[in-house]
């Protein structure tokens, strides 16, 4: 009996931190990191293959801070971000996808 009820609670444990589901530093810096990626590829579309090295930007570190569950599937981060070598605090705001997380405001 004992044994059948810390199965349960262990269980129970594991499946409700499951639904605190905000995004780690890591998921931070993937989806920050996808935008940098995408800016970069405007910028090579536009400047062609003589793109200067100083256009290209690198994210070199995302700091996450806290995060603030704005509806089910998003959440308000405040972030410090390294492009570069610029430092910038920000809030940002990543919603849950099939894909993983995504910025959609910065």
């Amino acid at each position: 009996m004992k044994t059948s009820a810390v199965i349960t609670l262990v269980t129970a444990v594991f499946l409700l931190s499951g639904c605190n589901s905000e995004p780690s530093e890591q998921d931070l810096y993937n989806a920050m990191n996808k935008v940098v990626e995408q800016t970069n590829a405007i910028v090579k579309s536009i400047a062609g293959k003589d793109v200067p090295k100083d256009a290209l930007r690198e994210l070199k570190s995302v700091k996450k801070h806290d995060c603030v569950e704005v509806s089910d599937k998003s959440y308000k981060c405040n972030v410090t971000v390294v492009v570069d070598n610029e430092k910038r605090t920000a809030a940002v705001i990543l919603v849950k996808t099939d894909d993983g997380w995504q910025v959609v405001d910065k």
